[in-house]
């Protein structure tokens, strides 16, 4: 095989069975991202010790159809009030080497047109989504479903 110059294209990550409904321009890579004030909306993961924050993280989500449907199901909620910003896996990398251990995914049911499902993921799980090299569906059956 002969090696060109270049920047390498990553392979295409697995589909999703999910409806997700993307505008023009959408980059294949990129999630949705709620700022407020500049700063990305918080799950907060600290169930019982609230100055552990250690399983607290930036909400995200897999396209503007999760987006709308979270903030119709939701409207009190921090990110019914925020900026929604298409954001690369690059930019997220850099929240994991300043500390943060946990990306909170909002996204598409793959099985339910309407549905929408959460999940916390850390670790080589958090990975391999953020890079798209696993499809969130193969977390639907462990993710909480949003109602």
């Amino acid at each position: 095989m002969k090696r060109r110059k270049g920047w390498a294209t990553p392979p295409p990550g697995p589909t999703s069975r999910a409806n997700h409904r993307y505008p023009p321009n959408w980059q294949r890579n990129d999630w949705l991202v709620p700022f407020v004030d500049g700063a990305a909306c918080i799950h907060h993961g600290h169930d019982t010790d609230a100055d552990d924050h250690s399983r607290c993280g930036p909400a995200i989500f897999c396209c503007p159809h999760a987006a709308i449907r979270y903030v119709t199901l939701f409207p009190d909620s921090r990110e019914a009030r925020a900026t929604w910003q298409p954001t690369n896996p690059s930019y997220l990398t850099t929240w994991l080497h300043n500390g943060v251990h946990v990306f909170y995914f909002v996204f598409c049911d793959p099985d339910h047109a309407d549905g929408l499902l959460a999940i916390g993921l850390g670790g080589s799980w958090l990975h391999d989504a953020l890079w798209h090299r696993t499809s969130l569906d193969t977390h639907a059956l462990r993710a909480d479903r949003l109602m």
